[in-house]
């Protein structure tokens, strides 16, 4: 018997054949993990990709002159994706790295180009590896939104010109909304959470009071602590938290009559239980890496089910909070506004650009979620 000398991703395609997932514009696009042409692990809903259009391209060897030529027009797109705010991943069935950066460097690709080992990946995007179209694979390409859903899958050699158009057109529509609903992130927005002495109460405490310090494991004085948060290296912020108790009593009165009562009416959950208060201040540029957050990924926070922000002031510039998974456009609430979200969704503080901007943040949660996290 002659040996199967044909590639090892076509000779597993029968069997891939049973887990490929027919997908359709306005699915939820699936999460895969990667391998790119360094090495480096990547997930397609990372953090670094989140909140921009995800330009997925799925390909076959990279030795194929179709495929080579595709990419190349993919490499002549790259200008426009950025200028969208675009990220651009390649996936192919090829798992050579050298031919990876061979192609990369003659086709003026920067993308990085990931290999799919197991099909798993084509196999989420409605693929098995070596049997869409006889003799070779499908370029298949898929346009996500900022909020992970499919927007369009293309299945064409004129991909790349239709992926950059259609990413311009995304953007277009959210900026001017005039054929779909404006982005809006799943945030309760409660008037009047606090009132106007409770924030000025607050904003002096936080100037006047507290100790500074560097390590969080410092002990509170009376007065709470101040503490430097810099996620991703930004510089602009300093926590003051709070131990008064005379201010804690006023402002959990203010939370429990008017802030809780409105997270079981609009997501249906009970809280029982609150982190430490905090006074967010933040002055300056921000520098460091501009990037979002989530509150819950780490395993000592998976606890929290979602995260309280009340602006305490409104004469500043800049400093709006941002969801980029849903829109560009930030939330500004006036002095004494609650803003409560899921603490998975990704979200950022964008540089104060004039003035001070001080916050109230904390996070809520209950007996089950703590047992949740622990596996419980």
């Amino acid at each position: 018997m002659m040996p199967d000398l044909r590639p090892a991703h076509e000779r597993a395609a029968p069997l891939l054949k049973a887990y490929v997932q027919a997908i359709t514009p306005g699915d939820t696009a699936a999460d895969a993990s990667l391998m790119d042409q360094d090495g480096r692990a990547l997930r397609l809903f990372e953090d670094a990709f989140a909140g921009r259009p995800l330009v997925l391209v799925f390909c076959g060897s990279l030795a194929d002159p179709a495929v080579q030529t595709l990419l190349g027009r993919f490499a002549a797109q790259q200008a426009d994706l950025a200028r969208a705010n675009a990220s651009l991943i390649v996936i192919t069935a090829d798992t050579d790295a050298g031919r990876a950066h061979r192609l990369r460097a003659e086709t003026g690709l920067t993308a990085p180009v990931c290999g799919d080992a197991n099909g798993a990946a084509f196999a989420q995007y409605g693929l098995a590896k070596g049997t869409d179209i006889p003799g070779r694979l499908v370029a298949r390409t898929v346009l996500v939104t900022p909020n992970r859903q499919v927007r369009s899958i293309m299945d064409d050699t004129g991909s790349a010109e239709a992926a950059a158009a259609q990413v311009k057109a995304l953007a277009e529509e959210a900026a001017t909304a005039r054929h779909w609903i404006p982005g809006h992130a799943p945030v309760l927005i409660i008037p009047n959470a606090l009132d106007l002495d409770d924030c000025r109460v607050l904003i002096e405490h936080c100037d006047t009071g507290g100790d500074f310090a560097i390590a969080k494991t410092a002990a509170p004085g009376p007065q709470g602590l101040k503490l430097p948060v810099s996620d991703y290296n930004r510089q602009d912020r300093i926590d003051h938290v709070i131990h008064n108790q005379a201010i804690l009593q006023r402002i959990d009165q203010r939370l429990h009559q008017r802030v809780v009562p409105m997270i079981r009416k609009a997501f249906a959950f009970e809280v029982t239980q609150r982190e430490s208060l905090h006074i967010a201040r933040y002055a300056g540029p921000r520098d460091g890496i501009e990037i979002g957050h989530r509150d819950n990924i780490a395993a000592s926070s998976a606890y929290r089910r979602f995260a309280l922000s009340i602006s305490l002031n409104d004469d500043y510039d800049g400093g709006a909070l941002v969801f980029r998974e849903y829109a560009e456009q930030g939330y500004r609430g006036a002095p004494g506004t609650a803003l409560v979200f899921s603490s998975s969704l990704l979200h950022e503080i964008e540089e104060t650009t004039r003035g001070v901007r001080y916050n109230l943040i904390s996070h809520f949660y209950n007996e089950q979620s703590v047992q949740e996290a622990r596996g419980g």
